[in-house]
């Protein structure tokens, strides 16, 4: 009889160690599946901020062609638009001879800023009829500012003649 209580101890003992290292599995099954939703969370996230970041990068790839098709078209345009001005400066000069210019050459002083040309019409034959102050234009340019500001005192008959006497002592200038 001791020995049918001795088993049933035992047979007791044995349930409740099966009881508790099945309760203590399904807590480690709980404990996994919370830990892999933990890692796919993580996973999922990571390959959002992947993606995000891929779709950076692509972005920044663009922006940077755009800004070397923009820095390369500013350059053309820059060079062209230095052309035209080298090309004006010349034309500027060679105006007078140019077979449109109704002027005698030889009348002609070149100033370039703030206007181009003042023809002394006359001046070559000893006697100047008349002054014209000319702007010399290519292409669609426009007269600036400063150029109108000049052209509108002329208009307006705010033109005058001086004469500035300097004594020419060289004693004076050290």
């Amino acid at each position: 009889m001791n020995a049918l209580l001795l088993l049933g101890a035992l047979s007791s003992i044995l349930i409740l160690i099966i009881l508790i290292l099945y309760f203590e599995l399904q807590s480690l099954r709980k404990k996994l599946l919370a830990k892999e939703f933990q890692i796919q969370e993580t996973l999922q996230r990571a390959s959002s901020t992947f993606s995000e970041a891929m779709a950076m990068r692509e972005e920044a790839q663009r922006m940077k062609e755009d800004l070397e098709r923009r820095v390369d078209e500013a350059r053309r345009e820059s060079v062209q638009k230095s052309k035209e001005v080298v090309a004006g400066k010349v034309t500027e000069q060679l105006a007078p001879f140019f077979p449109n210019f109704k002027y005698n050459p030889r009348d002609v002083r070149f100033i370039g800023t703030p206007i181009d040309l003042v023809v002394f019409n006359g001046l070559d034959s000893g006697k100047v009829e008349s002054i014209v102050f000319m702007e010399i234009k290519t292409g669609n340019s426009r007269m600036t500012e400063r150029e109108r500001s000049v052209k509108e005192a002329i208009d307006a008959s705010r033109v005058s003649f001086e004469i500035l006497r300097i004594d020419s002592t060289l004693d004076q200038v050290e």
